[in-house]
């Protein structure tokens, strides 16, 4: 996938060969004027590729519409926009061109109205309305009710709640997983020998529900675990290619490599844990 970074004839030209190619674009809005976007997109998805529009506030609504109408992926944070009617307006527009809308939410779950951060039933009602929504504990500590609630909401709109879970693992990450969730995680997350009999009750609660858990990979973990992993069909990402080729390790590392992940199940890049 090429990511385009700067202005000019020549990279607007370099953009609407690359869209022309048929190759997966990337770009922000402030990186070329409205038309040049307008063009691209239309080019690219005429040969059956993706292009993918990061949000940096400089485009309005109706201008937004216009490119994801024409077949634009929309991604954007709270740290941009936080009007949900803005939002559904261009989630509508994203679902007339068949593209997608995915909505990173960095701030607190509110259950009221704020001034730095959209309210809860705000966010219910994008989930509600097919938009995907990222969330990551990274920061600050999430409440599993709330999430739980997100990722019912967003299941019943058709989409997901994308889930970043840093720390050890909890057992009410099944529910989560029961209601709909994609549940990313690192290694550093399996810690005690009872985090593997949990970790595999995550797993069913997610394939049970239709989808499934990352597992970043950084440091050697037990064969028989990783195995485990793998034949339940989670997904395992490998940061770096970590065994000999002669370890038993390398044949569940290529088993794990054929399987490619959706691109709606991350955001923008499945290389770290947001």
């Amino acid at each position: 996938m090429k990511e385009t970074d700067d202005k000019g004839p020549e990279k607007v030209f370099e953009l609407l060969s690359l869209s022309r190619k048929g190759q997966d674009v990337t770009v922000r809005d402030d990186q070329y004027e409205f038309h040049s976007l307008l063009d691209s997109v239309k080019l690219c998805r005429k040969k059956g590729s993706r292009f993918r529009l990061i949000d940096s506030g400089k485009f309005d609504r109706f201008q937004l519409e216009w490119i994801t109408e024409a077949g634009a992926d929309f991604y954007t944070s709270d740290e941009v926009r936080r009007n949900a009617q803005e939002l559904e307006f261009i989630n509508k527009a994203c679902k007339k061109g068949a593209a997608v809308m995915v909505y990173f939410h960095h701030g607190i779950l509110e259950l009221e109205e704020g001034n730095d951060s959209l309210a809860f039933s705000g966010l219910l009602d994008l989930g509600r309305s097919g938009i995907y929504i990222h969330l990551t504990n990274k920061e600050r500590g999430r409440d599993f009710s709330l999430l739980n609630q997100l990722a019912y909401n967003c299941r019943r709109g058709g989409s997901w709640l994308v889930y970043y879970h840093h720390g050890s693992l909890e057992a009410y990450l099944v529910e989560l997983g029961r209601n709909g969730a994609w549940i990313h995680i690192s290694d550093q997350s399996i810690q005690e020998e009872e985090d593997s009999v949990l970790l595999q009750d995550i797993i069913k609660s997610l394939r049970s529900a239709g989808t499934n858990l990352v597992l970043y990979l950084e440091k050697e973990l037990d064969f028989s675990l990783l195995h485990d992993i793998v034949k339940a069909d989670a997904f395992v990402l490998f940061t770096s290619s970590l065994f000999d080729y002669r370890s038993p390790m390398k044949a569940l590392e290529r088993e794990s490599r054929k399987k490619k992940l959706d691109f709606r199940t991350y955001y923008l890049y499945p290389t770290f844990l947001p």
